[in-house]
């Protein structure tokens, strides 16, 4: 009886674990590091990886794309065509279509990386932070202590990031307020518009699943096409020689250039959000995939802009192309109003993530379950509130963009992606010729240079000007 009960015993499937020699044992405290992450995450899919996503509600495909054209297509567009005069017309357009495609590179090997963690360790879903932490546990001894200050900094900075986002749609919503509301009203501070916003942004704030944002962002897509389109037809009016325009500019003002390419093209923490949230995530990578058609949309796009925009208004362009439309006629005015309402309701998207690391990953485990709801509105509450303020205390359009292009996306979209993938395939080797270990090397090279240059230009200027305001 016993023999046949063994016989029937199933036997326990072979993990990534058993390849390593380490200690198994009941004691949490003689667990490897690789047992304690995964027993921290404490997934019911742990070990199996075959098993399907767990969404209450999963995107389309269509709905994924739109979302990503929304995260694209904001504030940073506007700014593109005095990033071309920080760089040359010239300079512009082959530095946008390289920076670009490397960062869309960069992000494709993140992304993989991140798949290849699951694979590896059985996991259905790994989010930034958890797949630093694990790939810092895979790559040199000497690194291993410091997994959790890692992830903690993926973290800090995707929160920044989504939150200078936000701060940065404040300033540009209240400006455009401020420059219709001169003529129609009283005038009044523009400071007094960006605290007007704050309960109509909570008001958006408050959806809490992505899917339910769609149709914000379908209407905010409409929005910014059609005042894009009637934008297009003062730059195309009456265009000047491109010989009056310089086709490079100083390398001093470069690094402007690539904090503004940076900010307008990726928005790392939605991107790696909708993977997530997607019904069919297979189809989000690849060459014909979700992200690369999106993406090839945005960059033609911006390369066209900047380099027109630039073309149109020379050393006159302004921080964002809409303040040097004339306020005098309406159909400017129409402009101005539909992409301050287009950019109002992408708000909820870029803050998504900021309120979804704030509250998944350090409020929520600690609070019971009766309070979660009334909390997690508190929380949003304070998210808008601090956004608010944080744009009234620097309502900066131009150099508030930059700086956080600069500081905070060269290391989530290179440094970071480029060390994940260092340590990923530290034991297994970096292929023939080290390839992989380079290319590792080079998204960190890049990410560093571009992003200490970046900030501490945007910092100077945004000091001088500081100065001289007071």
């Amino acid at each position: 009886m016993k023999r046949a009960m063994a016989a029937k015993k199933p036997k326990r499937r072979q993990t990534f674990e058993d390849k390593k020699p380490v200690l198994r044992c009941l004691n949490t405290g003689n667990l490897s590091p690789y047992q304690k992450f995964q027993r921290s995450i404490g997934s019911t899919l742990a070990f199996d990886p075959n098993i399907k996503r767990i969404y209450p509600q999963q995107m389309t495909d269509t709905e994924a794309f739109i979302n990503l054209i929304k995260c694209a297509f904001g504030t940073g567009c506007l700014a593109m065509p005095r990033a071309y005069y920080n760089a040359g017309w010239l300079m512009g357009i082959i530095s946008t279509v390289l920076i670009s495609s490397f960062i869309v590179y960069a992000m494709h090997v993140l992304l993989s990386d991140i798949n290849q963690l699951c694979r590896r360790y059985g996991m259905s879903l790994l989010s930034y932070s958890e797949a630093m932490e694990l790939a810092i546990m895979n790559g040199p001894i000497w690194l291993h202590p410091y997994h959790k200050p890692f992830a903690f900094m993926v973290d800090v900075f995707l929160c920044v990031y989504h939150f200078g986002v936000d701060c940065v749609y404040i300033v540009f919503i209240a400006k455009n307020m401020k420059l219709l509301g001169d003529i129609y009203l009283t005038p009044i501070d523009m400071r007094i518009y960006m605290a007007l916003l704050t309960l109509p942004l909570l008001l958006t704030y408050l959806i809490r699943d992505l899917k339910y944002l769609v149709p914000l962002a379908l209407l905010s897509n409409v929005l910014l096409t059609i005042s894009i389109i009637i934008l297009l037809t003062f730059i195309f009016d009456d265009l000047p020689s491109l010989e009056e325009r310089e086709a490079i500019q100083s390398l001093s003002q470069y690094p402007l250039f690539f904090g503004t390419v940076l900010f307008a093209i990726e928005s790392v923490g939605v991107i790696l959000a909708l993977e997530r949230n997607m019904m069919h995530p297979e189809h989000y990578l690849g060459t014909f995939g979700v992200l690369n058609r999106a993406m090839f949309v945005v960059v033609v796009f911006y390369t066209l802009f900047g380099l027109f925009g630039y073309w149109q208004y020379g050393e006159d362009i302004s921080s964002s192309i809409l303040n040097n439309l004339s306020t005098d006629d309406i159909l400017p005015q129409c402009i101005m109003a539909m992409f301050a309402m287009g950019i109002f309701f992408s708000y909820a998207l870029q803050g998504y993530v900021t309120m979804d690391i704030i509250w998944t990953h350090y409020i929520e485990p600690q609070i019971q379950e009766n309070a979660k709801y009334s909390l997690e509105v508190l929380v949003r509450m304070a998210v808008v509130v601090a956004s608010v303020l944080c744009a009234i205390g620097y309502p900066n359009f131009g150099l508030l963009l930059s700086f956080v292009g600069s500081f905070c996306l060269a290391q989530l979209g290179l440094i970071y992606p480029g060390i994940i993938d260092l340590c990923l395939w530290y034991e297994q080797g970096y292929g023939r010729g080290n390839y992989l270990l380079w290319r590792s090397v080079l998204f960190i090279v890049v990410g560093l240079c571009g992003g200490i240059a970046g900030t501490v230009v945007s910092l100077r200027s945004m000091i001088d000007q500081y100065n001289t305001r007071r």
